[in-house]
């Protein structure tokens, strides 16, 4: 649902995820409100991005940044296409729907908007996920013993779902503190993909990421450790379902 913000918030749009339809509220975006209680996210993702709590509960406030070329003539604006086209509507759809099949991703509670023209700017605010690190943290603690069989089955389940993420890095790979694996980040991410030659893609980018990225691990160490995940991965897609 799209809501038009009140006066106190007139530049303001938002569109709430279902179980936040009526419930959700403009002043949930602005950073300002929360005080010391917005924690800055120092680590991932180009957004700027807060640890923020609510009524929602435990949340993160994501505002969306251009990487890239496009960065050179503005790091937060985005050419206005319509409600449907803005990115935070895209990514609180793409959420729910990953949400509803049972894929671990963060729940979204709503995205935000501020025309500017024929620009706009934009926000995602969605449920915290309880971390314990993400891949790189976990590869820089010990190679040897961070998740890649999980992370592998993970990757399954997505791909055969046909959920393509475009952005798959070290940094977006988190493991939670029950142990299970979350992907974060699904800016642009799309579903509906048959399985094909993306998912070896997207497992090569998660790769050059770790080499990209790495510290004291040498790039041997990281090679073994995404045979294992690969295996993983290509025992998963080949079961009747890949393990949660």
């Amino acid at each position: 649902m799209i809501t038009s913000a009140p006066a106190s918030h007139p530049a303001l749009q938002l569109h709430a995820a279902t179980a936040w339809r009526d419930r959700a509220r403009p002043e949930w975006f602005d950073v300002s409100r929360y005080g010391a209680n917005a924690l800055p996210i120092g680590v991932g993702g180009r957004g700027d991005a807060w640890y923020v709590e609510g009524p929602f509960g435990a949340g993160v406030l994501r505002h969306y940044r251009r990487g890239g070329l496009m960065a050179r003539f503005s790091t937060r604006h985005y050419l206005w296409l319509g409600a449907r086209h803005a990115r935070c509507v895209r990514e609180v759809e793409l959420l729910e729907a990953l949400v509803a099949a049972g894929l671990p991703v963060p729940a979204p509670i709503a995205g935000g908007w501020w025309r500017e023209g024929f620009f706009y700017r934009a926000a995602l605010l969605m449920a915290r996920v309880p971390v314990r690190a993400d891949l790189m943290s976990l590869v820089h603690e010990d190679v040897a013993s961070a998740p890649w069989e999980a992370v592998g089955a993970t990757l399954a389940r997505f791909h055969r779902f046909g959920a393509h993420h475009p952005d798959l890095n070290a940094r977006n790979v988190l493991q939670r503190s029950d142990g299970g694996i979350t992907l974060i980040d699904w800016d642009r991410g799309t579903s509906g993909h048959a399985p094909g030659r993306w998912c070896d893609d997207e497992i090569a980018r998660l790769e050059r990421s770790l080499l990209k990225y790495r510290r004291h691990v040498t790039p041997a160490r990281i090679g073994d450790g995404m045979a294992r995940l690969r295996a993983s991965w290509r025992g998963a897609m080949a079961s009747d379902g890949a393990a949660r």
